[in-house]
């Protein structure tokens, strides 16, 4: 009977916003480092000592927002071609009075095909289309990739408890923004209850 091989877990190098497998890093200084990196990185504590290590770049509010938006637009191109195809039946449903139930439907659609899109991209790359666009990468606290349990509570906290509720998402999402203009690693509401980070991804 042949037995799997363990799965390592996948980190991300605190010097240049890369992920590997644990065994391709080392650890310096309570961070995970790439071999290609350790040199520069040792430099780095070696010339600041133990808190230089620990410089990831943070992402401000502005283009934190940017990203949303990309994304907003990314996700409404195949939702305005489905509406464009359907239009007609649209259309007919409407006069014939099924238009919350409509609506109910195309509310549904939009959390599913949401809840897949960020959270296999925050699984499997650290960050969604528009955060790539915009050089972004979200982090545990530790530099370490979100596993699917960080990657859902990501989305269930932005997407519904924060954005979904009328009159109360604008209280929120007011709240989040100035929570991450203001905290020192730039940490939004979901951000601090997932304990996620949003860095700049480094080349």
């Amino acid at each position: 009977m042949i037995q799997q091989a363990p799965t390592q877990q996948v980190l991300t190098c605190a010097q240049c916003g890369k992920s590997f497998g644990q065994s391709d890093l080392v650890p310096i200084a309570g961070h995970w480092v790439c071999g290609n990196c350790k040199p520069a990185f040792l430099s780095r504590v070696v010339a600041g000592g133990p808190a230089a290590a620990s410089s990831l770049l943070y992402a401000g509010v502005g283009i934190r927002f940017g990203a949303r938006f990309i994304d907003g637009l990314v996700f409404m191109v195949p939702f305005a071609i489905v509406a464009f195809l359907l239009l007609p039946g649209l259309l007919r449903t409407a006069a014939a009075n099924k238009a919350p139930a409509l609506n109910g439907s195309f509310v549904l659609v939009a959390l599913v095909f949401g809840l897949f899109y960020e959270v296999l991209m925050l699984r499997y790359w650290g960050a969604t289309l528009g955060k790539m666009a915009c050089g972004l990468k979200v982090v545990r606290s530790d530099g370490s990739s979100l596993d699917w349990g960080v990657s859902f509570g990501r989305y269930f906290m932005y997407n519904v408890v924060i954005s979904a509720v009328p009159f109360v998402n604008w209280i929120l999402l007011i709240t989040t923004a100035i929570m991450a203009g203001t905290d020192e690693q730039r940490r939004g509401l979901h951000d601090r209850v997932c304990d996620t980070r949003v860095i700049y991804a480094r080349s």
